[in-house]
């Protein structure tokens, strides 16, 4: 797995030294240890918009970083005033579409219509449409299809 920084998050030592900080939360507390290897590119001149990329390895025994199945949390904070967290996982590469509904089933807004690698997601609500125009308190639903995974949930905005 690779993982891409802003040469911004870095900080460059002398002698051409990288040195990267990177907090890890751990998907289960069974996950193993990450070891972190930097492979600098010499020939770059590296400015403040250059990128870097970060090699993730596993130590030790090999396990996959990627979730065992696909899963929608609940969202937080729940309720909520004017933005909320959804967490979901995907097992397997695929299309997914997470959409938010009113308590009526009308579509409120689309917050992901797209083709995505495995692993662990999150996407941020700012309780706006897709007109972009704040939504009223109440009764909310997410739902995720992903593959053959479906699954919905019920929020509440108190403004």
């Amino acid at each position: 797995m690779s993982i891409v920084f802003p040469l911004a998050a870095l900080t460059l030592l002398p002698m051409g030294t990288l040195v990267v900080t990177i907090s890890f939360v751990s998907p289960s507390p069974t996950a193993m240890p990450l070891r972190i290897k930097i492979a600098p590119e010499t020939s770059k001149t590296l400015t403040p918009s250059s990128y870097v990329s970060v090699t993730v390895v596993v130590a030790g025994k090999s396990k996959s970083l990627l979730p065992e199945g696909f899963s929608l949390s609940q969202n937080y904070p729940n309720p909520f005033n004017q933005e909320t967290v959804i967490k979901y996982t995907l097992p397997e590469d695929c299309h997914v579409k997470l959409t938010i509904y009113n308590i009526l089933g009308q579509k409120v807004k689309n917050l992901v219509n797209q083709y995505q690698s495995a692993g662990y997601k999150m996407v941020h609500w700012n309780s706006r449409d897709d007109r972009g125009d704040e939504v009223a308190s109440g009764v909310y639903f997410y739902k995720i299809d992903a593959g053959r995974y479906s699954c919905s949930k019920k929020m509440l905005i108190l403004k």
